[in-house]
């Protein structure tokens, strides 16, 4: 029997609904973006079924996502749920951090623009740093959007409109920090990282910065109040007892009857409260991507990445801001494969040689792709002469090769100044 409050009358009111068969047996919840070609994060992700079997899903545009439950009940299969859906959308720059080093998102990795997966001291640093980048992003953002002319962003937030808008730099950008009690109770990192994420939480909400954060151990060492407290949508699995229970779902929950504890070990995985999605806060059982469907979803959206020009960061081999080693830069690749005797060049001839170049990161460009992939760098396309293999002299659309040069000059004094 599960009771739900009826909105539209007293608080006092409850439906009861009555079920013949236990949630936990319904056998796992196959999500309706499985064989989905995209999706558009502004639209909700869909997230699993409540126990009328009723699809329930969540919005993530304005939102952060607060995840908590003990080992093993399903929460980095609701992780990976989320993290799926914003992939299917090319518009989002994902950055994924997996601190618990076991692979549970490795096959996201190929269209990550950050990506660490481990539990060493040196894996931590890297999600931590990423949270300082994430606040330096959200302050970059919020002096550009306030820019905006009010006509284009009256309401001082990214809309779909806004973040198609690649020249802006205010596209999606979705930071998963899975078993972040990792990072925010490390010894060295730990305090900043939850300062900066508190800052992130409480000012990208409308700049189009969203984080999910999913921990097996909510406490206030390893998860800061500051973070509990300002999430808007929550799911906790089953915990252990009322302060995990209220730490994850808001202070309170527990006394009005929202209780995780409630869900039995093992027999009740996937099962958990959803609250901020819905009016009320209601049972879910989160759909269940197996590590197939996964790779699969990922190939696609690397896919979709590759055709919108906006696969970027890790996902190409380069080099992301702050950190070390080596790495692959678009610009000087492309630098690389124009002739020195070519002032101009046709963009699907620099695909072909970029192919040649790194097989494994530029297989498939075309064209058009190169044009959309240096639209961000400042680099716009115009018609080229040239040759063809045949002998014939047409006009195609190409770049200049001194605006390669200029745009890599004016990229590293920026990072030198910052």
């Amino acid at each position: 029997m599960w009771p739900d409050s009826d909105p539209s009358e007293h608080e006092g009111r409850l439906i009861l609904w009555v079920g013949d068969k236990d949630l936990s047996k319904t056998g796992a919840v196959k999500w309706t973006l499985t064989h989905a070609e995209r999706h558009d994060i502004f639209q909700q992700i869909p997230f699993g079924v409540d126990p009328r079997g009723r699809a329930q899903s969540v919005p993530m545009i304005q939102h952060n996502v607060l995840l908590g439950s003990l080992p093993g009940q399903g929460k980095t299969s609701a992780v990976r749920v989320l993290a799926c859906g914003a992939a299917l959308d090319p518009s989002v720059e994902l950055w994924l951090h997996e601190n618990k080093g076991t692979g549970d998102l490795d096959a996201l990795e190929t269209c990550s623009h950050r990506f660490v997966s481990g539990i060493d001291d040196d894996s931590i640093a890297y999600a931590a740093n990423s949270l300082k980048l994430l606040r330096k992003e959200v302050m970059r953002r919020a002096a550009a959007i306030k820019k905006l002319p009010r006509d284009l962003c009256p309401d001082k937030r990214v809309t779909r409109t806004i973040a198609d808008k690649r020249s802006l730099k205010l596209w999606p950008l979705l930071g998963v920090f899975d078993e972040c009690q990792n990072v925010f109770a490390h010894p060295k990192h730990g305090k900043q990282a939850g300062e900066d994420a508190e800052f992130i939480i409480k000012v990208g909400r409308a700049l189009g910065v969203i984080l999910i954060l999913a921990t097996q151990r909510p406490d206030k060492d390893s998860l800061p109040t500051g973070i509990s407290g300002n999430v808007s949508i929550r799911f906790c699995l089953k915990v252990a007892g009322q302060v995990e229970n209220d730490m994850i779902l808001g202070t309170s929950a527990y006394k009005n009857g929202i209780r995780a504890t409630i869900f039995r070990p093992e027999i009740d995985a996937g099962n958990g409260y959803l609250s901020g999605a819905t009016a009320t806060p209601s049972v879910v059982r989160v759909a269940y991507l197996n590590s197939h469907a996964t790779e699969k979803i990922a190939e696609r959206a690397r896919k979709l990445r590759r055709a919108a020009g906006t696969l970027s960061g890790h996902a190409l081999g380069e080099e992301a801001e702050g950190e070390t080693g080596p790495g692959y830069d678009l610009l000087a690749d492309i630098l690389s494969v124009i002739h020195d005797d070519e002032e101009r060049i046709w963009n699907e001839r620099i695909a072909i040689r970029l192919a040649e170049l790194r097989p494994t990161v530029y297989a498939g460009w075309k064209g058009e792709v190169v044009t959309a992939a240096l639209k961000p760098h400042g680099i716009k396309a115009r018609d080229v002469a040239g040759m063809t293999e045949s002998g014939d002299r047409t006009t195609r659309r190409g770049i200049v090769r001194e605006h390669i040069i200029t745009a890599m000059t004016e990229r590293d004094e920026n990072r030198d100044v910052a």
